[in-house]
């Protein structure tokens, strides 16, 4: 269980987060929710006493009716402020929204992959994106009433004060109670949400396996329902078990606070009243009366105020995972060297291991990649080829060793703009509900020559920019997750847009991680054909099953068991007779079959 803080830290901290996004929205959320329950306390309190007052003690009518034109022209003022406050929160409201999300994908951008391999680190982020908008909003409008219930409690107090001090009793005991019992029923709540929201993922896991487009073939393929299902009940059945515990505990709290209400603040109160009335001998007997009014307010007001109080509390308290989340140290922020073109990247003695794995994906491996080389990284399966690549791009810190990009550790660079001198296609590729152009480009086309550049790219890519489905052409969306008229590609045609984006860059270094899986072999070797042709005084690294297009590398890494065992060229690597001449010896009748030998030795003599 996370330790918990001062809620006053995390109260003050949703607020700022309202101010940063627009400063007279928070202002105005506060004053209209204050200053309503202070009126009330003029409008009904206090205006039922001066009533009473002017009945009992005959005073002109005249003044009673200006006073009452007054409090009603207030009271309507009140409401045109309430109208106008509306209307604006629901223009602002975006604003609030937009920067606490854009603070959350910023962070999200800056995050190592290894953050995604934590559980702890999920519900933490889950958490956080909770918080995007509609909680921020809800606890400054409840902060404004509870402001208001405060300043009303203590404005009636005084009008109670005044009539009989005594009155006081029946309603600071509650209070104490009220403090007490109402920090207790904060922290239920708050460890309730803390403790569900594992099984809160899981259950909305299961539900997002049920809508997603890229789950349903594998769903109707195989009977995985009631697996399915089963995850989504126990994770439900948990959510409801401790939530039980909680919810009890917080029943039993509000029960011991509103009992401290009525009991005290209300029968013993109005009984008192009556009493004094009947046998006090009091002179002023409608300010007793109008205090059985004041009473019931105030007691409602100072419930009130609790009851907000403890929400202020609780999702005050949530906004933790926020903060921590946004607020992540990272480590001090020094000046870094900026990589402007990737000449050299060398390996030494580098090892990795997985959080939490038993034994390191890589061991203890050395190589160098210069610009200008084609080098292809080949094995079998769980090799460690793809954690290799990300090792090189600096999405994974190494466990040991050390990585030199152009002599200076990798440690030691701005990785923002050394990443961005990467053109990289992985396996696990996405395209995005997002145009034709855009999913090539990665941002939106702002002239022809955009158009024309992501027409190019997609050609070399081998990708049918004619195809009958692109009903809008270049302009066609990627998906008919929002557009009835979109295209959604196969495998096959998605891989070839992600290719496509690499054409459409210029990067110093291209990585390809089985990008031509989906491609028949033909289709493959034309595109690293055109791919070769493109990059041609850049550096190359391509991962890939099929060894024929290995033969267009100058160099070949052969890894088995996170460790580079052979490497050479595609002779020598044959000539060794090791597990590149199997593999290949397995595969070459395909080659010979699917793709002419000349043209393969052709692109080796040429690119070699």
């Amino acid at each position: 269980m996370e330790k918990k803080d001062s809620s006053l830290k995390y109260l003050l901290y949703s607020l700022n987060q309202i101010w940063q996004a627009d400063k007279l929205l928070l202002v105005f959320t506060l004053f209209k929710n204050s200053i309503e329950q202070i009126f009330y306390v003029f409008f009904f309190v206090y205006l039922t006493k001066y009533i009473f007052n002017c009945i009992e003690r005959d005073i002109p009518y005249h003044k009673l009716f200006w006073f009452l034109v007054i409090a009603c022209s207030l009271h309507i003022v009140i409401h045109f402020i309430c109208g106008w406050y509306e209307a604006y929160r629901k223009i602002a409201t975006p604003k609030v929204y937009r920067h606490i999300f854009h603070r959350v994908m910023d962070i999200s951008d800056s995050l190592e992959l290894k953050d995604y391999e934590s559980p702890d680190f999920y519900d933490k982020y889950a958490r956080a994106l909770d918080k995007c908008v509609d909680d921020a909003m809800n606890i400054a409008i409840k902060t404004g009433v509870f402001v208001g219930n405060i300043l009303s409690t203590i404005m009636s107090l005084v009008i109670v004060v005044t009539v009989d001090p005594v009155l006081l009793i029946f309603l600071i005991i509650p209070i104490f109670f009220s403090l007490h019992y109402g920090k207790k029923n904060a922290d239920a709540n708050y460890d309730r949400e803390t403790a569900i929201t594992r099984d809160k993922r899981i259950a909305d896991y299961v539900k997002r396996v049920y809508y997603e487009k890229k789950y349903a073939a594998e769903i109707r393929l195989y009977n995985i329902n009631s697996l399915m299902l089963d995850k989504q009940v126990n994770a439900v059945n948990e959510m409801e078990k401790v939530s039980l515990v909680y919810r009890m505990k917080t029943a039993f709290y509000s029960f011991l606070m509103r009992g401290s209400y009525s009991i005290l603040a209300g029968v013993v109160a109005f009984f008192y009243v009556v009493l004094r009335v009947k046998f006090g001998h009091v002179s002023d007997i409608s300010s007793y009366v109008a205090m059985i009014t004041a009473m019931a307010f105030s007691t409602n007001q100072l419930k009130d105020a609790v009851e907000n109080g403890i929400f202020i509390s609780n999702e005050s308290m949530l906004f933790k995972s926020l903060k921590e989340f946004l607020e992540k140290d990272r480590g001090e922020k020094v000046a870094k060297t900026v990589v402007k073109e990737i000449k050299s990247i060398e390996l030494k003695n580098v090892t990795f291991a997985y959080p939490g794995a038993k034994k390191p994906s890589i061991t203890d491996m050395s190589f160098k990649w210069s610009k200008g080389e084609k080098i292809a990284i080949v094995g079998y399966n769980g090799a460690g080829k793809t954690t290799l690549i990300k090792l090189i791009m600096g999405l994974y810190p190494v466990t040991s060793g050390e990585i030199l990009i152009n002599g200076i550790n990798i440690n030691d660079i701005d990785l923002d703009a050394y990443t961005k001198r990467f053109g990289t296609v992985f396996q696990d590729l996405q395209v995005f509900a997002m145009t034709l152009a855009e999913n090539v480009l990665m941002k939106r086309p702002q002239s022809d020559k955009d158009y024309d550049e992501a027409k190019r790219a997609l050609i070399n890519a081998q990708f049918d920019v004619n195809h009958r489905g692109l009903t809008k052409g270049l302009d066609t969306m990627i998906s008919r997750e929002f557009d009835e008229e979109g295209f959604v590609p196969s495998g096959g045609q998605a891989q070839k847009i992600a290719i496509a984006r690499v054409f459409a860059q210029s990067p110093d270094m291209v990585i390809l991680d089985e990008p031509s899986s989906a491609l028949d072999p033909l289709a493959e070797y034309n595109m690293y054909n055109n791919m070769m042709k493109l990059s041609k005084g850049k550096g190359v690294v391509f991962i890939s099953h099929r060894l024929s297009s290995a033969r267009m590398a100058d160099k070949i890494y052969l890894m088995k068991d996170g460790k580079i065992v052979e490497q050479g060229s595609h002779e020598e690597m044959m000539a060794l007779n090791g597990y590149y001449h199997e593999m290949f010896m397995l595969q070459a009748e395909n080659y010979q079959d699917s793709i002419p030998e000349e043209m393969l030795k052709g692109a080796a003599a040429y690119y070699g």
